[in-house]
């Protein structure tokens, strides 16, 4: 096989890794053309193209090159699936369940086809089998990453007492970088509600240079406290999503709460924050929607400070188990803290429990219908609603 052919292929991998999508897919489309030429593309070759048209939002290029993979390799599993998650994204629901199913009659163990079903049959309205493959997709994620050995030890005690009175110790943490609206608007709306539906906690925010100074500054006047962030060289955009973690290993942070900038603080969620304080568990997590199948999910989670590693040292120890890309806060709490907290965590699910142990929501601060802890709440900015 031509050596420059190897070599087109760690550029465009590269190229992704360092977060130069557009240079990887030059480079991954030259792989594909100097591949099919000398008669040689491998079905990563495919698949990894696929990966960089769903970065980029070309879905019909995505799913064509995914088709065009599978003519060669129609019996390999992860065509299959990514083929699914595409069609999914370009709404062809119908398309994306076929495509599951035959990745699963191939043999895939990927729980990434559960989330993709549980996404399509809520869609289509199937709701009873969107919960089954939802459940089967956080008991697939438990058996392969729970049993591992846990990074640390926790705690034999109870956890230590919640205190109302020391609020900068109780934080509640976001990263930002940019200043898109769909995160700036939501936030800032945080920050102004906070005092009535969070009173005994404070937000913090890990920001980068390309945040608005005068957005920052109408955060710190509310009383937000801020933390000034850099990425590396080279490093992906998205591994700033890793920021609000620093939090977690914050000597002086007693309990912390890790939330999306683009979703509103809730009543429902108070009630059940409300409800891990008054728990023996160190851990808490939510689940409030179909899309939720993360045994933790990176936005609605919290814990007693303290206890868990920096995320460097996570990022240390994590496999990079699949492709890395926007989900790597999801990927890297399955694989590095969901071993360690399984067993003292609070689970509130309103859609898959009894799954992993998890419990209904308290029977209070319900949502209107149609939303949901952890949504995208500026789309209900934007309908001015």
């Amino acid at each position: 096989m031509p050596a420059d052919l190897d070599a087109l292929r760690r550029c465009a991998n590269d190229a992704y890794l360092k977060g130069h999508v557009a240079e990887a897919a030059e480079a991954q489309s030259a792989v594909l053309i100097m591949a099919r030429t000398v008669g040689a593309p491998q079905a990563d070759d495919f698949l990894f193209a696929g990966l960089i048209h769903h970065a980029t939002h070309c879905l019909t290029d995505g799913i064509a090159v995914l088709r065009e993979g599978l003519g060669l390799y129609p019996g390999n599993p992860a065509l299959h699936e990514n083929l699914a998650v595409l069609l999914l994204a370009n709404a062809d629901i119908a398309g994306s369940i076929t495509s599951c199913h035959t990745a699963l009659a191939l043999g895939s163990p990927s729980p990434n086809i559960h989330d993709c079903l549980c996404e399509a049959y809520q869609r289509t309205g199937r709701l009873d089998l969107a919960v089954a493959a939802g459940r089967a997709s956080l008991e697939a994620k438990d058996r392969r990453f729970g049993n591992a050995e846990p990074l640390v030890a926790m705690p034999s005690g109870l956890p230590s007492v919640f205190n109302p009175d020391r609020s900068e110790q109780n934080i509640i943490a976001y990263s930002l970088w940019g200043n898109q609206p769909r995160y700036h608007v939501p936030l800032l709306e945080n920050a102004r509600i906070r005092p009535h539906l969070f009173p005994d906690w404070s937000l913090r925010v890990y920001h980068d240079h390309t945040v608005d100074t005068s957005y920052l500054a109408q955060l710190a006047a509310l009383g937000v406290q801020l933390r000034r962030m850099a990425l590396p060289p080279g490093t992906p955009t998205h591994r700033g999503l890793l920021w609000r973690f620093e939090v977690i290993a914050d000597p002086e942070v007693q309990r912390f709460l890790i939330r999306d900038a683009d979703s509103l603080l809730t009543v429902k969620e108070r009630v059940a924050v409300d409800a891990w304080l008054h728990s023996d568990f160190h851990f808490h997590t939510m689940r409030d929607w179909y899309t939720h199948t993360d045994v933790l999910l990176a936005g609605m989670w919290g814990g007693v400070g303290g206890i868990l590693p920096a995320p460097a040292t996570l990022l240390r120890a994590y496999s990079f188990w699949r492709m890395e890309n926007d989900h790597i806060d999801q990927d890297l709490l399955t694989e590095t803290v969901w071993p360690a907290i399984r067993r003292t965590i609070l689970i509130h699910d309103s859609i898959f429990q009894p799954c992993l142990g998890s419990l209904p929501f308290p029977p209070f601060g319900g949502l209107p219908g149609g939303h949901h802890i952890g949504q995208n709440a500026f789309l209900y900015f934007s309908k001015g609603g």
